[in-house]
């Protein structure tokens, strides 16, 4: 009597058919990657210049490496400065101040003006918004140089009600000497 075996071949060929479908689709793929790296050279680095980015630093002196980064720091400082004056043409900073004794939000125009609802913040809004033309107007809340406890969380989220709908910002002395700067 024949016996089947206990195996079936199946189970053997079934894997294989998958390994080799891979391996054709594989080799169907490498004219189309070989192509793209046949390219000249390597790809330059996004947003840096090709000069700076097939630059070989072991094979220049000392002193072109120092006129290089030299040239660069002035390049990059010629590049903030158009930024800044960038963002100057498109807005203009009004800086609010918060008491220390009190916490009372303050602008300061020709004279101390206290802000104590949101009916002076909006009418403040739009005033300075009419004032500023095709300019946004930019907020910059201050808060007070030493710490006093003002102002409490509460009058903090008053204020970021207020503004909500402008762009403003605020400037904290004790956070920015907590994380090392100066205050």
């Amino acid at each position: 009597m024949i016996q089947l075996p206990h195996r079936s071949v199946t189970r053997f060929f079934i894997p294989l058919i998958d390994v080799l479908t891979l391996l054709f689709c594989i080799f169907l793929l490498m004219p189309v990657v070989k192509s793209s790296e046949a390219g000249d050279g390597p790809d330059p680095l996004p947003g840096v210049e090709p000069r700076l980015a097939t630059l070989d630093p072991s094979k220049l002196e000392p002193a072109q490496l120092l006129q290089l980064v030299e040239q660069e720091r002035r390049e990059l400082e010629r590049l903030r400065k158009e930024k800044i004056e960038a963002l100057q043409q498109r807005l203009v900073i009004h800086v609010l101040e918060i008491d220390g004794d009190t916490g009372t939000l303050y602008y300061r125009g020709q004279e101390r003006v206290p802000i104590a609802t949101a009916a002076e913040a909006h009418a403040l809004i739009r005033r300075q918004k009419n004032e500023a033309g095709s300019r946004e107007p930019y907020y910059l809340i201050l808060f007070p140089v030493k710490a006093t406890g003002f102002p409490t969380q509460g009058q903090f989220r008053t204020y970021e009600r207020w503004f909500a709908g402008t762009v403003h910002g605020f400037s904290n002395p004790l956070a920015d000497a907590l994380k090392g700067g100066t205050p």
